[in-house]
């Protein structure tokens, strides 16, 4: 017989848990909870609300779940559009930052953070997700960093970003708020 370790998911307070901390748990997520993700991204707001309603309403008809927490969660934080691209950083592997100029990684966003709330450098860390297949970000990257930085180095560099963001801010409170 298969022994399951079944993630039971705990709504956090606000400033509970920190960056660093809730992208790891990312990596704990079980197949169950990368499908509710999924459903309750095609939803709008106003049918994530109203699925939130006609849950709580029917809540004490039946037996709670495991993923009750989870579910409640996931259809009513307002960062559930940043968990595909959490996920998807999670799934690079060391040559997505080959060729990366990490000093130049590392100055960037240190200017980036300076005099920054740790809310707002949480929300400056999401920002960059995805960045780099947008052509105007890599441009404006690209002029920051020595004239003549191939394309695939300028990429790689902004990944590194994401990666020395988590070094440097990943104490900063996740689901904090100014």
């Amino acid at each position: 017989m298969q022994h399951v370790h079944e993630h039971r998911f705990q709504p956090q307070p606000a400033g509970s848990l920190t960056l660093r901390q809730f992208v790891e748990s990312l990596r704990r997520w079980t197949p169950e909870m990368r499908q509710m993700i999924q459903i309750a991204l095609t939803r709008s707001d106003e049918e994530r609300r109203q699925y939130l309603q006609q849950f709580h309403a029917g809540h004490h008809d039946r037996q709670p779940g495991p993923l009750d927490g989870f579910m409640r969660w996931a259809y009513s934080d307002p960062r559930l559009e940043e968990i595909p691209l959490l996920l998807a950083e999670l799934d690079r592997t060391d040559a997505d930052y080959t060729g990366a100029l990490e000093h130049e990684a590392d100055v960037l966003v240190r200017e980036r953070a300076t005099g920054k709330t740790p809310a707002q450098r949480v929300a400056d860390y999401l920002a960059l997700l995805g960045m780099e297949t947008s052509e105007r970000v890599r441009m404006a990257v690209a002029s920051l960093l020595p004239p003549g930085t191939p394309q695939p180095a300028v990429t790689a560099t902004i990944r590194h970003m994401r990666r020395r963001w988590l070094e440097l801010y990943g104490d900063d409170p996740f689901f904090a708020e100014d």
